[in-house]
């Protein structure tokens, strides 16, 4: 294994603590949670086990501690979020995730880490508020006209969990098929669109403009073009 730049043994306290913990998260998204072990760890560190082991005596406590820095990216990412229940919030968690998932690839790909008790706490609590945060826009978008009325029962629940879930899942699509230029913002504000009145398309092209939903896919009509080829 190549080892990689020592760790200043003259780093003491929270400060060590978190330069290993940066180096803990480049080996999992190199190699996976479970295919490091603490030797594995303490070895890309640049450091021995045991001293390794005063800061983290088990694998699970890295986790709580990155499951600490995912919260804080959310924090941050939601100061920016308006008091108001705009589609803006949903653009904007859909960056949330999207930024926690470039920083924590490896925990997106392994179902077992998403179930460890602190990450599976910071991202249910999250969806949870996502998804009432989502409803709540679609409620206040037809109160003032910019959404169409509900054509049937439970139409905008599923749109407000499918916009979630086609985010949270980003990582595991990507590891199954080609994403290619495909994005989880506008593949959602697609799936969207149609149900925004005239007025709720003027205001979403005066925020997103006219070409935001251009590279959305491929047409229906490209697709048929494409039969002779496949």
């Amino acid at each position: 294994m190549v080892k990689e730049v020592k760790i200043s043994s003259k780093s003491t306290g929270p400060k060590k603590r978190d330069k290993i913990l940066t180096k803990a998260v480049e080996a999992f998204n190199l190699k996976g949670y479970h295919a490091n072990s603490l030797s594995d760890l303490a070895e890309y560190c640049g450091m021995s086990r045991g001293n390794l082991a005063y800061h983290y005596k088990y694998k699970e406590d890295i986790l709580d501690d990155i499951s600490v820095k995912m919260q804080k990216t959310i924090k941050r990412y939601q100061q920016k979020r308006m008091d108001f229940p705009a589609f803006f919030n949903l653009s904007l968690d859909i960056r949330t995730c999207r930024s926690l998932q470039r920083a924590f690839p490896f925990v997106f790909r392994d179902m077992s880490v998403l179930e460890h008790a602190s990450i599976k706490d910071v991202m249910s609590h999250w969806s949870k508020e996502v998804i009432k945060r989502n409803l709540n826009a679609f409620l206040y978008g037809i109160e003032i006209g910019n959404v169409k009325p509900e054509p049937f029962s439970g139409l905008y629940y599923n749109l407000s969990l499918n916009a979630w879930l086609l985010t949270y899942y980003w990582v595991a699509q990507e590891s199954v098929r080609e994403i290619g230029k495909e994005d989880a913002e506008t593949m959602v504000w697609s799936t969207i669109f149609p149900h925004f009145t005239k007025k709720g398309q003027e205001a979403f092209h005066s925020h997103y403009g006219q070409n935001f939903l251009a590279s959305s896919g491929i047409s229906i009509q490209q697709y048929k073009d494409m039969q002779h080829l496949i």
